[in-house]
């Protein structure tokens, strides 16, 4: 028997996947409702109404947009794990960034796309799955990014011991023979018609397919696939038979056995309400002499007619109570699978209110979040790696976007074996934001504000905040630290100006600072004897939590309470006499 070709390999594999493609086409077809409306059928569900009425929701898209819409304001909270200096630590999370920004710039001009990380917050919803293709090169000593985002629709792929590290996958698109022949004019290609075209990676080889005939090949001098492939824990996870099916559950995956039932329901209600506006009659006659019956009266008209030439309203059936509460309950088990918008209240919120919106929110989000930022972390080492291998031997590479370069080398990497880098993304809304903030102000002093700042306020940039919290204490004691800060910004800027006259200025301000601080360094150095220093001089006065502000958040029986007016204060027995005093 003959060796399949790598096309049949792919083609196998497909079919493999066939269920879990179906799918994902049937969240497409809800994504894309409109252009195949939904058609009032009876309860058989094959044989349409004529004269039926058909509603197709929009709750699908709704849904799935509100939640693409809430993880695109979501930021990335960094650690990197090993044994490295801060400088290190800084070096290779800006080496990183720079990474992400020259991708973002490539998939801009090649795809107008916005970024790589709308798509992934689009397809992590929509898709399940969510891929992505990185090549590094150096060309003519310039660093080159090739970053494809995935559409796994269309990207079949084969685990092995180590998943894709060795195993395989392709990039399945349809390109025009002309762009075709552009890129391999080796290649023999013909017609006008867009075809097929394969893009298959292993650990040994890149082949590429168009039509079922290879029109390229080159080794893989990564030594694996440059792809990183993510599914997200949503689903249930088991491992029966036909298991791939339920891989990775798109956003609408609790709610699909329901959108066709309120299609259903809201076609039926419509329908019923229109033949009570514009019903059906009938006219009884001696003999059907076969000419056309008399029009009904329109609304509104009054007419005379002989007896027994009544038009009679045809009896149809009547939407009961149950029909009704049949839509609520719809409703509501659909917004029980999909809590994405936030409530509207009456009173202000409690703060426990709104933690538990937010807690709701998060159940949907959490397992998309986690897969975005597994997908970033591991993304983040193959730049890394793929940078050392093709900058060996280069003394510095320029990485960014326009305007935002560095320069970089292999040797400032260290060896990625030794570290790891984490993503965590955090997505907040206003309403959380204010609910954090009491959470905050209430265990302030009760936890360490580190712990405080990554679990509760979701920072960034925690050891940032930090860093910045400690400057403004200790310019506080020293207001010498912000006039050395002040002068500096300003010779910062003296050197960025072209206007010579600003620019002499913002010297003459810098130096004009640095003598202020030289005088209060002198007085601070060698105090007057006749002033003695004060016990308190030095200290500061602790900072507190004020959550006098969010004080209506926690409601009139604080954090356990709900909504409503804030009680007075009574004031103390006395407290008169003090104050005439």
């Amino acid at each position: 028997m003959a060796e399949k070709t790598t096309w049949e390999i792919i083609t196998d594999r497909q079919t493999a996947l066939s269920e879990l493609y179906k799918r994902m086409d049937e969240t497409s077809k809800y994504l894309y409702w409109d252009d195949n409306p939904y058609r009032f059928v009876k309860p058989d569900g094959k044989t349409e109404l004529d004269d039926g009425i058909s509603i197709t929701p929009n709750t699908p898209k709704v849904f799935a947009h509100s939640v693409i819409s809430n993880l695109l304001t979501g930021k990335f909270q960094t650690v990197v794990d090993g044994k490295l200096s801060p400088k290190e630590t800084h070096t290779i999370e800006q080496f990183i960034e720079d990474n992400f920004l020259q991708a973002d710039e490539y998939i801009r001009q090649r795809f107008r796309i916005s970024s790589l990380f709308s798509w992934l917050c689009n397809h992590v919803c929509n898709r399940g799955l969510i891929g992505v293709k990185w090549l590094a090169q150096i060309e003519n000593g310039q660093y080159k990014i090739s970053c494809v985002p995935l559409d796994m629709r269309f990207c079949p792929f084969e685990d092995g011991s180590e998943g894709i590290r060795d195993g395989w996958i392709a990039h399945i698109t349809r390109r025009s023979p002309k762009a075709l022949k552009a890129e391999y004019p080796e290649a023999s290609i013909s017609g006008t018609r867009d075809l097929e075209v394969r893009d298959y990676w292993d650990a040994e080889k890149n082949e590429v397919w168009a039509a079922s005939e290879k029109i390229f090949e080159q080794k893989n001098g990564y030594g694996y696939p440059p792809f990183v492939v993510q599914i997200p824990s949503a689903g249930f996870q088991f491992r029966d038979e036909g298991y791939l099916k339920h891989e990775g559950e798109d956003a609408l995956f609790l709610n699909k056995g329901l959108f066709m039932e309120l299609a259903r329901t809201l076609s039926l209600e419509q329908t019923a309400g229109y033949a009570s506006i514009y019903p059906g009659y009938e006219k009884q006659k001696e003999f059907l002499d076969g000419k056309p019956s008399e029009k009904a009266p329109r609304i509104d008209e009054s007419r005379d007619v002989l007896r027994g030439e009544t038009h009679i309203p045809v009896p149809r059936g009547d939407m009961s109570r149950a029909g009704i509460s049949a839509r609520a309950d719809i409703l509501k088990m659909i917004g029980e699978g999909g809590t994405i918008t936030p409530r509207s209240y009456n009173t202000p919120p409690s703060a426990v209110e709104l933690f538990g919106e937010a807690e709701l929110i998060s159940q949907f989000q959490n397992c998309r979040k986690e897969a975005i930022g597994a997908l970033r972390s591991e993304l983040s080492m193959m730049m890394i790696d793929q940078f050392i291998k093709v900058s060996k031997g280069k003394s510095g590479v320029e990485i960014g976007s326009r305007g935002k370069k560095n320069i970089y080398s292999a040797g400032q990497l260290g060896d990625p074996e030794k570290y790891y880098v984490t993503y965590h993304l955090m997505v907040k809304s206003k309403r959380q934001e204010l609910a954090n903030l009491t959470e905050f102000a209430a265990v302030y002093n009760l936890l360490p504000l580190e712990y405080n700042l990554k679990n509760i306020l979701m920072a960034e940039d925690p050891d940032g905040i930090i860093r910045q919290l400690e400057l403004e204490k200790a310019k506080k004691m020293n207001p010498a630290l912000a006039l050395a800060e002040m002068g500096l910004r300003y010779l910062e800027e003296a050197e960025n100006t072209e206007d010579e006259i600003m620019a002499d200025l913002k010297r003459e301000q810098a130096q004009i600072i640095a003598h202020e601080y030289v005088m209060l360094m002198r007085a601070k150095l060698q105090p007057p004897p006749a002033q003695p220093i004060p016990t308190e001089v030095g200290k500061i006065k602790e900072e507190k939590a004020n959550i006098q502000p969010l004080v209506p958040l926690l409601g009139s029986r604080g954090l356990m309470g709900g909504g409503g007016e804030r009680q007075p204060v009574p004031r103390q027995v006395g407290a008169e006499v003090e104050e005439r005093e």
